[in-house]
């Protein structure tokens, strides 16, 4: 009874979000945590079920782990403080649905030793989905000061769904309107035949001294939109499918994302704002990337990006540099990496050194070193290139989950219509 119970639970969500969303432009934020009782006392280890209650502060003393059979709901206004380096293990089904006024934060318990330091060391193990997870839907959620390692000493992502995921059509998992900051390796990253709604997030100063923000692999599909990314360590967005196994593909919409002062920490490894590596496919469109190391890189090899089911024009680029300069010998400075399946379209925007730059936004910022605080104002400024510079008609893969956001006539995330991403940065979390 309890697995049928469950089962009903989830398509009813599912059947929710993917009729609402045809409606609206916003996140599936209506999705409840799931029904049952909530969990007592205020600290969490071992294997759970349940909710937190609105508005509790709760201890992650342990890792967590959420077994196939069972949901964990997250209310709004919840803080969960990892008290070590433990993580939250999902097999079941995870809601975590803050709201604008009332977010759910997930965060260490020492954050300004933390802050203090910044890209050096991971405090806590962030989350792990598992391949048995059916559905998952975090929005208004902060994430902070993830990276604490795994069991063979590597640093773990801060929000990680790993497996084939080819059961049931691959599960569905919507992430929408959150914030992260300082993770020390990969931000979002998804292994398999899943579903994806990657959209309106502000993604902040994550990886060490490598670390893709956004890094998807081995089939997985879906929207990645109207985000803000700033400083990656490695690239901004990468997608991967495999170099002997094809298929299933990694699929992916692309458009009006603002990646900002990104991929300069990683050293002896060429790494782009995005970046479509081996057998994967892309639609990307109205894409504003100021100050990264390079632009778009669509690998070029017998196993390179998909171009057949590839498309891309009206991104604006613009370098750093003037000039390429780079101490670490990797390329730098390219809208469109040299020899790749990318070149200059008529409808992109490209210019080169730091007043251009400063022309994009209402305030640039242009430290791409330091970066431990991020000064930039990234909405449009009232002259910017990237003002109806974006198209409406670029073909995109079709997808039903999580919310309806259409190409927009202003390149990147933050339009001018009021119809992108609705959070700007803050110089810390």
């Amino acid at each position: 009874m309890r697995h049928i119970i469950l089962f009903l639970f989830v398509t009813g969500i599912l059947t929710y979000s993917l009729s609402s969303c045809k409606k609206e432009s916003t996140s599936t934020n209506n999705v409840k945590p799931p029904a049952g009782a909530y969990i007592t006392g205020s600290h969490l280890k071992g294997t759970l079920k349940g909710s937190l209650k609105p508005d509790s502060v709760y201890y992650l003393d342990g890792d967590m782990i959420v077994n196939k059979a069972d949901s964990f709901g997250v209310s709004p206004g919840v803080k969960v403080i990892a008290t070590g380096n433990y993580r939250i293990e999902i097999a079941g089904t995870l809601i975590c649905n803050g709201t604008e006024s009332k977010p759910i934060t997930f965060t260490t318990s020492n954050e300004a030793l933390a802050y203090a330091n910044l890209g050096q060391t991971g405090y806590w193990g962030g989350f792990l989905i598992d391949s048995t997870s059916l559905f998952v839907s975090v929005t208004f959620t902060h994430i902070n000061y993830t990276g604490g390692p795994d069991q063979t000493g590597s640093a773990q992502a801060s929000f990680d769904v790993e497996g084939s995921q080819t059961y049931n059509g691959g599960a569905k998992i919507i992430f929408e309107d959150n914030w992260m900051f300082g993770g020390i390796d990969d931000g979002i990253h998804l292994i398999g035949d899943i579903t994806c709604s990657i959209k309106r997030n502000v993604l902040q100063r994550l990886g060490g001294s490598d670390g893709d923000l956004i890094n998807i692999k081995k089939g997985a599909h879906g929207d990645i939109a109207f985000n803000y990314i700033w400083s990656s360590a490695n690239s901004g967005i990468k997608l991967n499918t495999s170099k002997t196994v094809p298929l299933p593909e990694t699929r992916f919409n692309i458009y009006n994302n603002t990646i900002v002062n990104g991929n300069w920490r990683k050293i002896g490894e060429l790494s782009s704002a995005i970046y479509l590596d081996a057998n994967s496919a892309g639609k990307v469109y109205n894409n504003v990337i100021v100050g990264c190391r390079n632009g778009i890189h669509l690998a070029k090899s017998s196993t390179g990006a998909d171009m057949t089911n590839t498309a891309f024009s009206n991104n604006l680029i613009y370098m750093y540099y003037a000039q390429a300069s780079d101490s670490s010998n990797v390329e730098t400075n390219n809208p469109y990496i040299q020899g790749s399946n990318g070149a200059a379209q008529p409808t992109d925007k490209i210019a080169y050194g730091l007043t251009a730059c400063g022309t994009v936004f209402t305030h640039y910022d242009s430290d791409i070193t330091i970066c431990n605080q991020d000064k930039n104002v990234p909405s449009l400024a009232s002259s910017s290139p990237a003002l109806n510079a974006g198209t409406t008609s670029g073909t995109l893969f079709l997808y039903s989950i999580g919310s309806h956001m259409p190409l927009n006539k202003d390149m990147g995330a933050y339009t001018s219509d009021g119809q992108g991403n609705k959070h700007l940065p803050k110089l810390k979390p």
